[in-house]
């Protein structure tokens, strides 16, 4: 091997090491230093999961090895260099290293030959100057990776921790914790479930299915002195939501063929008991706020509130013989919002639509924050002609608005615009109860959205 190719291998290998920000990226550098000086394939690291002792792809570590007889070889050639001096085998077509975290074996490098190509002795001369360097390398990416999920732990729990600050409703509360710990636990499928108070029964309320109903009779044996409890060879974790010694809930992570490690349980351990504060402390301002009529974030009627002037008004104009309108409008592609800019920023949103619809209303309109991102209009004294303008002007109000993020840091970015799709529908003597004045809206709204969003779809009885 001469100084040129000893010298470009070298300079290729330290580029791997120092440029690559992802360990496919290491994986391709490790390739194009190594074809400097053989004739190969391809690269793979194997590395051994710390808890498990299993096998794994280090460039796909969430999957494990397939249970065959290459596995069984690499795990073979891993045992063989345990007490051995050696610093590389050759077997059959490939090259074998072993990765090293001090004197303890990690994991092993892989390198494939092209068929009937020999490596000459030099080059196995020069693998005790790279075996260290790749070594260092691999236990780089690994102890990066482990802090990023430990920052990414704190984030979480401290996210989950904030989000009783504006938010009370567990139906808008729910979704968030099951996306913040799925985010997060990205192995495993997570379920949250709610307790019946009256029944044993669990509710799943994230998400919308679940794929295993097994899962239905673990959660039967749960009780408020319950702890963490494992299933199927740790690939089903259990994670009771206790507090003040009632039993909530329950998150469950599932997964049909990897089990949980130590420190996934850890951290599902301490989230789901941070979960439990929020569900427990929403339950409590569900309890306080079941008599108030106004909504803690956008400062508009709540839910309650609504419901009651919605009887008050359709008595009214059925009585005086009036009309009366309904707006239902949400905000389009709020949950993308809240994916990419946080929730802190979903909630300025909501603040500031809100604001804007006020604005955009009269002073005997009856506007609601519905639930989540949807809100409710009431226009009394309002035909569906001048309802329809309403409906409208509140649109193009919303989309020229220009939301200022500037305060929560966002890289690149800092305003927002957004736009709501709208459902209008008109009071008529022959509706049998309010509620389907704005249950006609819905419609609409559905229908607005159905059609492209950003726009207003009026209601129509012949269609429905």
């Amino acid at each position: 091997m001469d100084y040129k190719t000893l010298y470009n291998f070298m300079l290729k290998l330290t580029s791997a090491f120092e440029k690559s920000k992802s360990r496919k990226d290491f994986i391709l550098g490790l390739e194009a230093a190594f074809s400097k000086v053989l004739r190969i394939e391809g690269i793979k690291i194997y590395t051994l999961d710390e808890f498990s002792y299993v096998l794994k792809d280090f460039e796909k570590p969430w999957e494990n090895l397939s249970d065959d007889g290459q596995n069984k070889k690499i795990q073979d050639v891993l045992n063989s260099f345990v007490g051995s001096k050696e610093s590389a085998k050759l077997d059959d077509i490939n090259i074998y290293i072993p990765v090293f975290e001090e004197t303890k074996i990690l994991g092993l490098l892989e390198i494939t030959l092209e068929r009937q190509i020999t490596p000459d002795n030099e080059f196995f001369e020069i693998v005790p100057l790279v075996q260290r360097q790749i070594s260092y390398a691999v236990l780089n990416f690994k102890s990066g990776e482990k802090m990023k999920l430990n920052t990414k732990f704190y984030k979480t729990i401290r996210n989950i921790a904030k989000i009783i600050e504006t938010q009370y409703e567990l139906s808008y509360i729910l979704p968030i914790l099951g996306e913040m710990i799925d985010s997060f636990i990205y192995e495993h499928l997570i379920y949250i479930f709610i307790k019946n108070k009256n029944k044993k029964e669990f509710k799943l309320v994230w998400p919308a299915n679940i794929k295993d109903s097994k899962i239905y009779s673990y959660l039967e044996q749960l009780n408020s002195k319950s702890g963490v409890t494992l299933e199927r060879e740790g690939k089903v974790g259990i994670f009771p939501l206790i507090s003040e010694q009632k039993l909530l809930g329950a998150v469950v992570a599932y997964n049909p063929f990897d089990k949980l490690n130590e420190n996934e349980i850890n951290y599902l351990d301490e989230i789901s008991k941070q979960a439990s504060i929020t569900i427990e402390r929403a339950l409590g301002y569900m309890k306080i706020l079941k008599d108030a009529t106004l909504d803690a974030l956008t400062g508009l009627n709540n839910r309650h509130q609504f419901a009651i002037r919605l009887r008050e008004e359709t008595a009214s104009a059925k009585r005086q013989n009036t009309p009366l309108c309904c707006i239902m409008t949400d905000i389009d592609f709020f949950k993308k919002v809240n994916d990419t800019y946080g929730h802190a920023v979903g909630d300025c949103v909501l603040k500031n639509v809100a604001r804007t619809i006020k604005k955009e209303l009269r002073e005997n309109d009856i506007p609601a924050r519905y639930g989540g991102e949807e809100f409710a209009i009431l226009l009394p004294h309002t035909t569906l002609e001048e309802a329809t303008l309403v409906a409208q002007r509140l649109r193009c109000a919303i989309e020229k608005k220009k939301i200022n993020i500037e305060e929560y840091n966002i890289e690149g970015t800092k305003q927002l615009n957004v736009t709501i799709s709208i459902g209008v529908s008109a009071y008529n003597k022959a509706q049998k109860e309010p509620e389907q004045l704005y249950q006609n809206a819905d419609k609409a709204l559905y229908e607005a959205k159905e059609g492209g969003r950003n726009r207003v779809v009026v209601y129509n009885p012949d269609k429905n």
